[in-house]
């Protein structure tokens, strides 16, 4: 029995020596965490490159982002410039209108002004004209009624005097109201030129 046992070991251990691999516990751990290792570092480098092309692609949609909002920014401040030069030329404009109604109304005033004038001139020459009218009449009158008395001899010496004085200054003021009548013709004139 012994060379029996003897032989089933000898078979036994030449059937395991010839056969693949000795299967050994901590070599099969160490294999599976070189592999797994190997595997995750394949697995992060490819996450990793598939990280910076995302990134990438990110960065250059972000700059074609950039690039349009510059386009949007630069379209917008050309549009508010105009806007402004709009306003501007708008505002230039206003003031001008505003500029030329009043320098309108300032000649309508001028010329409603230069009309009362020449009215007011024109009423004073009447005025005086219509005095001297008057003073004429009444001294007319007045010598009529001396002529009258001298020729009729009621007068007395003191009387005389009083009336030719009383002619006197009837004449003297006719001849201020012609000059006054003159005065206002002369500022008829100014105006009418």
């Amino acid at each position: 029995m012994k060379t029996k046992l003897i032989l089933i070991i000898t078979l036994l251990s030449f059937q395991f020596g010839f056969s693949q691999e000795p299967v050994r516990v901590g070599s099969v751990a160490i294999d599976s965490v070189k592999t797994t290792s190997l595997q995750l570092e394949k697995e992060s480098k490819a996450n990793l490159q598939a990280e910076k092309d995302r990134l990438k692609d990110e960065k250059r949609a972000l700059e074609a982002q950039k690039k349009e909002l510059e386009k949007a920014e630069k379209a917008k401040d050309a549009i508010e410039k105009e806007h402004q030069k709009e306003l501007d030329k708008a505002k230039k404009e206003a003031k001008k209108a505003e500029k030329e109604r009043k320098a309108s109304e300032k000649a309508l005033k001028k010329v409603e002004q230069e009309k009362k004038r020449l009215d007011k001139a024109t009423r004073n020459v009447e005025k005086t004209e219509d005095r001297i009218r008057k003073a004429t009449a009444d001294l007319k009158k007045e010598r009529s009624n001396y002529e009258k008395k001298k020729l009729r001899g009621k007068l007395s010496p003191n009387d005389d005097v009083k009336l030719r004085e009383k002619l006197l200054k009837k004449e003297n003021k006719l001849n201020e109201l012609e000059l006054d009548l003159e005065k206002d013709k002369k500022d008829l004139n100014k105006l009418l030129k």
